[in-house]
């Protein structure tokens, strides 16, 4: 009630990182300022909520007669993929994917996927994580777990990873561009509230390793604070450093509890679009990685 009063609409709350957040909506900047300045002599921190925007895809593919390893599937392993008794059959901890979705039917990746978060498990519901009409989420969840031997696709660098778990943060249906097209409305972007609340989702489906293919050009304190918490509870967030390509600071990667990871082309030298800092902690192949 307090907040209708100072003119919020409060459109979420968050319990996540040992903490509880309200997501709250205001008309105009004007009255965002006048909603700060109130909230604030209650003694509340206020501050914006910061877009985060899928990292764009740089492959581009024809299709194969048979099945393929991209050349950065094997430079991670510095020549061929280990065999299949190299990877673990079943997982203690599952990998969790914060996207646009995993298209569950895609014969190339495992189906034993979940969704991390219970109310993305209907398929009747605009944010089913079973679907990816955005085919970004698609494309990360490939290149991490694209079943090896099957005689079509790609290879991914945990071939037939057992178990993910998927949390769905762009592509809602119902919100595409009239007329259609791209970029979209669904594919655009979602908020650092979200994403501090999708990792909690994984983090209570039993995930220890998140990946986000993701980011945004403003930093917020309590994305970084709640980031913080689950790095200090044993969590791996690993991020995109950004695609900007330039030294500026991609979020949430530029946190110093994220692992920010740019991007190498085929000469092992950084992509040109990658972005470059002193948060960035590994690189990877980034470029024609399909």
């Amino acid at each position: 009630a307090q907040m209708a009063a100072w003119g919020g609409n409060v459109t979420m709350t968050i319990r996540a990182a040992h903490n509880t957040f309200t997501v709250v909506e205001v008309a105009d900047p004007n009255e965002a300022r006048l909603f700060k300045e109130q909230a604030e002599r209650s003694g509340l921190r206020v501050e914006e909520d910061q877009r985060r925007y899928p990292g764009p895809s740089v492959a581009t593919r024809t299709q194969p007669l048979a099945e393929e390893t991209p050349w950065g599937i094997k430079r991670v392993y510095n020549g061929a993929v280990p065999n299949a008794s190299f990877f673990p059959s079943a997982v203690t901890h599952p990998l969790c994917i914060i996207d646009s979705g995993y298209l569950l039917t895609h014969p190339d990746l495992p189906s034993d996927a979940t969704a991390a978060d219970p109310l993305q498990a209907d398929p009747a519901g605009t944010m089913y994580f079973g679907g990816d009409l955005c085919n970004h989420g698609t494309h990360v969840a490939g290149t991490i777990a694209a079943i090896g031997g099957d005689g079509e696709g790609v290879v991914g660098v945990f071939p037939g990873a057992p178990g993910l778990k998927i949390v769905k943060v762009f592509g809602e249906a119902g919100q595409l561009d009239d007329p259609p097209g791209w970029p979209n409305e669904a594919c655009g972007w979602t908020y650092a509230s979200e994403l501090v609340d999708a990792v909690q989702r994984c983090v209570d489906s039993g995930a220890k390793i998140v990946s986000m293919s993701l980011g945004g050009g403003g930093p917020s304190s309590t994305e970084r604070d709640a980031f913080q918490t689950f790095f200090d509870d044993g969590i791996l967030i690993v991020a995109s450093a950004g695609n900007g390509g330039s030294s500026s600071y991609s979020y949430p990667a530029s946190y110093p509890s994220i692992m920010s990871v740019a991007a190498t082309d085929i000469s092992d030298a950084k992509a040109s679009f990658s972005q470059f800092n002193d948060e960035v902690d590994i690189a990877a192949p980034g470029v024609d990685v399909v």
